[in-house]
This record gives C-alpha cells, structure tokens and sequence, in this order.
C-alpha cells in the first residue's frame, strides 16, 4: 500500500512564492524546474473613448504553491489537482458531501463476487476541441498511471486493480516489451467504446471513489505521444473533458474559460483565473479587489478577524486534515498502552488552538474529520485531564511509592523531535510546558534541521519517541484514512502499532461493495484503532478563506475536502458572480 504520509511530515513549514501578475503580454508557458516571479494581478481598466461592455463572469483565486505540473498522472499538490478538475472529468466525480456521482461514466456496477467493476461512460462524450471520448481514452490513462516509466506519485490509488503493483514495480530501466506485457496484463479494458472493466484480485468497494481522482483523468495518447515530460506546457495539448477548459498557462497565472463541448453544460462563469500570492501580498491583493477567493492562514486570522469589513468575508468550516502526537510504540515507555492514555490526558488542546494556532482550528479527539463519510464522535482518544493523566502514570506503575506524584526516574527520558523552524519550535515549546506542569518531569526538544527531518522519520530505525504528524486526506473516503494502520503499513513498519482484529475489520470494510454497510465496517475498524491510542489526536485544522460577497455559490456547497478553493467539490457549473456588486480591482474584460 502506498505511504505518501513522508510528504506531509513538514508540518507547518511554509513555502511561500513570490507574487505573481495578470499579463498582457503573450504568455511564455514554465518549465518544469522554473520559479515564478511576478507581482500582483492588475485589473483591467474599462476603455474610456468606448462605451463599457458588459463585465465579465471572472472568479479569482489564490492557491497556496505553484503548480509543477499540470500533468494529471503526475499530479499531486493541491493547487496541481485544483486545476485539474476544472479541466478534466474522471469516470465518476465526489460531490461536497463525500458521495460518489456519476461524472463522465453514467453508471457502474460491481459483479457479484465484488472483483469485476463496469463502468458504462456517456453516450457522444467529447472533449474539449469536440473529437469524441472514449473508453479507451480512460484506459490509457490508467495504466499509464501505472508505467514505471512515468512514476506517477500517486499510481498506488491504483493498488488493488490486478496486475497494477506487478507493473509499476517494474525498473523504468526495463526492455520496453516486458513493460508493455506488463501493461497489458493491468487489469483495465475497454471493451467497446463506452465500457471500461476493471478488475481486481479482491472484492474494492472504494473503487468508485478512487476513479474520481487525477491519476485517471483522460489525458491524450496522441498528445503526450509526441513530449511524454512536458506535453502539459502547451495549450493545444490540454484537450480536456471537463467543464472548463485551459486557455493560459504562465509562471504568474493559470486560466479556463467554460469547455463549449462539456456534458452537462455551459458554465455561468465566464472565466476563472489561478494564482498562487505569498500570503501577505494575497491579502492586500484580496483588499484592493483582485482577488475573490484567498485562503486564510494561522498567521493571518488574527488580523483578518479584528478588521471590520474582512471579518465578515472570512468563511470557516473543518478541513480533512488531522494533526496528531505520533508515539513510537517500539520503544519504552510508549508501548506501554496506559503511558500512551496519559500523555494523552495531558495535552490542553483547547489552549493550544487559541494560543498557538491563533483559533485556526479545532481541539479534537478523534481520527476521521466531521463532515466526512466514517467520522464517527463516538471513537475518541481520552481528552484533557491533568488529574487523571498523573493518576493513570502511577496506577500503570510509574508512581513513587507513596504514588502522590510520577516518578521520573521510572518515566524515563521524554524526548519530542520536530523539524527546526521558528513556527514549530513554538509550537513544541507549548507541548513541551504543558507535558511539564502536568507531570512534573523534564521534557526534552530535539529540534532537527529541517532538510534532515523527513529523512529521521523515515527510517523505522529511527523513528522519533515523539513527534508530530498531520495527515491529509487524498481522496475523501474512509479507506484513506485508515489505510495507514494495517500491520503492513506505516503505523507498524515505523510505530509498530499492528493489531490483526483491526486488519480483519479494515479488509471487511474494504470489501463490502454497499456504500453505507461499508461505512459502518470502516467505522468499526476505526474504533478499535482509536481504543488502542496509538497516536493522540490533537486538532482538526480549520479551512479559512475570505471570499467576496459577490461571488455567489461557493460557500453553500464547501466540503471539508476544500484543500485548495472553498466550493472545489461543488457544483461548479452553477457558480456565479453578481458584476452589480463588484468593487474597484475587479476585470472589466
């Protein structure tokens, strides 16, 4: 199973761009390797020797990074992927509320031994220039997901599907033939135009959810054909299928306009338009009508809340993020189920959400996040108990023999390692002192140059006694937060947390082809995890974004998967803007 957990364990390490402009200029499309630098987008100016035309449609949003790749089996940053769903349309699509919809496939169902899964797409589907979609073009796209050659970041979505591993676990280096032979033996076929099969050694009830994600959305063969590395830098190459399609491509700006070919219609919006500010300048850009939609980060919240008109723009809800104290289940005193309890006990989340976090989320207890599909408030870690914590310690045999307090000698050395930055280092300060005042025994920081740091927690040797891990989720379904916990997964290889019974509930739940019976499957493979503290869940971050009032409908659809744009899982078709009420900064063309 895949375990791209490596990539997120740079928490709270900020990388930040430099500003970026609307040009008038011809766009020179980025290399892979490039930059951006630029400054703030300009609004245009309505000509004044001509009467004004009617404004334009235009949302404008700002994305946390640059993307690096506008190539959807190589895709994996949030802001890559943002892009990507506007332009591109997989077999089936995920709607705010974490449920499977039909996107280009109009139907599926699964055999009845759960190992064969049809998919009939839309009949007359085309893409973007009008030439027909079909079947085939998905199938292409899938097992290009899984040539070694291409080693797509994400091609482990992709495990359960036979003969998938076998192929991407092939040296890129191989005969060309056996790769093919490889490929061909993936079990993904079209067998007509508008059928695509997928098979699967075991019953993946999840599938339909997997299908909605980049690593199949129907890039061209006749396209990538010709620059397998860099046919996404050119426009004439993004003949997409979804609703919008890409009209420009710059290191300072990304834009679509409705795709006139799109199954389900012509968008209400005109044009939307990608950049991607450093925090500061994406603010004041926001301020001066540049901007309809920016995200709001820990260091900004603070100021947006205290100003009057930004304050009422400023949209929050839960994100599917999870940030939690990852213990090294390995080694004393955290194999010890009761140790792991206490520490838990001790933690003051709510403190550290105000003091730390400046509010920008939420104290939490448990794994998967409200507002997804398996969250379930009844499976949570013990919460605050400053009491109990020093109580649970002694009655586990860690008290002094009067067992008023810990004994320290006994606790031993408590060492929290994180990546050394000024961001974490406060935030480790925090834990640190509240461990502290709770047990009254020493808490060492080992802060670790930040280039190092990945490469500490990556290697089960050595793996940290304590450190911080948040987890994203890719796509918004239970199996991918609880993936992770299996005894072949990370939580063992690293923590050494394996527990067969949860294996057992986690494979059920994985199988159960009926959505909500599934559900309830993963819920109770979740309880046993969450019983069996392996991590202390700390805080479920926030999504904050200021957003224009005249950009009408994306709030009322957010979705807790919103990782990029509030409303990205919406409706997107039905997204408008109100030109009455527009300000200076906003396009007059």
């Amino acid at each position: 199973m895949r375990f791209v957990l490596t990539t997120l364990l740079l928490l709270l390490i900020a990388a930040c761009t430099a500003p970026i402009p609307t040009s008038d200029q011809t766009p020179q499309p980025p290399t892979p390797s490039s930059v951006p630098r630029a400054t703030s987008p300009q609004p245009t100016s309505a000509p004044t020797t001509t009467p004004a035309l009617p404004k334009p449609k235009v949302l404008r949003v700002n994305l946390a990074t640059r993307p690096d790749s506008l190539d959807p089996q190589k895709a994996f940053a949030s802001s890559e992927i943002a892009i990507l769903q506007l332009a591109y349309e997989g077999l089936t699509r995920v709607d705010e509320k974490g449920r499977v919809v039909p996107g280009a496939a109009e139907t599926w169902a699964f055999s009845a031994d759960g190992k064969t899964l049809t998919f009939h797409l839309r009949a007359g589907l085309k893409r973007a220039e009008g030439t027909a979609l079909t079947a085939q073009d998905f199938e292409f796209a899938f097992k290009r997901a899984v040539d070694p050659r291409v080693a797509a970041p994400s091609q482990s979505f992709l495990d359960e599907v036979r003969g998938a591993q076998t192929a991407y676990s092939l040296d890129p280096k191989s005969k060309p033939d056996d790769v093919d032979k490889a490929l061909d033996n993936v079990g993904v076929k079209a067998t007509d135009a508008t059928t695509l099969v997928f098979t699967f050694d075991q019953p993946a009830g999840f599938f339909p959810t997997i299908a909605s994600t980049w690593i199949g959305l129907p890039t061209a063969k006749s396209k990538i054909e010709k620059d397998p590395d860099a046919w996404w830098l050119k426009l004439e190459n993004h003949n997409g299928n979804g609703p919008f399609k890409i009209v420009e491509i710059q290191d300072q700006v990304v834009r679509l306009v409705p795709n006139p070919n799109y199954w389900g219609g012509r968008a209400k919006l005109d044009r939307v338009e990608f950049y991607w500010l450093a925090d500061a300048a994406a603010l004041e850009t926001y301020r001066q009508g540049g901007l309809e939609v920016i995200r709001v980060t820990t260091d900004a919240v603070t100021q947006v809340q205290a100003d009057a008109g930004l304050s009422k723009e400023l949209f929050r809800a839960p994100a599917a993020r999870v940030t939690y104290f990852g213990f090294n289940l390995k080694r004393a005193p955290f194999n010890d189920k009761n140790v792991r309890k206490a520490f838990s006990m001790a933690l003051d989340r709510e403190s550290f959400v105000r003091d730390v976090l400046n509010g920008l989320g939420k104290p939490y207890l448990a794994w998967i996040p409200p507002g997804m599909p398996g969250y379930d408030e009844t499976a949570t870690v013990p919460g605050y108990d400053p009491q109990g914590a020093v109580q649970t310690l002694i009655a586990a045999g860690y008290g002094t023999p009067d067992k008023k307090k810990v004994d320290c000698a006994k606790l031993g050395t408590i060492k929290l390692t994180y990546a050394n930055t000024p961001k974490t280092q406060l935030l480790f300060q925090f834990i640190a002192g509240s461990l502290t005042r709770v047990f009254a025994c020493p808490v060492l920081l080992d802060p670790v140059e930040p280039n190092a740091y990945p490469v500490v927690v990556r290697d089960p040797k050595t793996t940290p006694q304590i450190f911080l891990v948040p987890w994203e989720e890719e796509y918004p379904h239970p199996q991918n937060w609880l993936f992770l916990q299996t005894c072949a997964g990370v939580y063992a290889t690293r923590l050494g947390y394996c527990n067969r019974d949860f294996d057992a509930a986690f494979s059920a739940a994985n199988q159960e082809l009926d959505f909500d019976k599934a559900i309830e499957k993963y819920k109770a493979a979740q309880r046993i995890f969450v019983n069996d503290v392996a991590a202390a869940f700390l805080w479920n971050n926030d999504n904050a974004f200021l957003v224009k009032p005249y950009a009408l409908g994306l709030t009322a659809h957010a979705s807790t998967g919103d990782n990029a744009w509030v409303g990205q899982f919406g409706p997107v078709l039905s997204y408008d803007v109100d030109t009455t009420k527009v300000g200076a900064g906003y396009p007059a063309q």
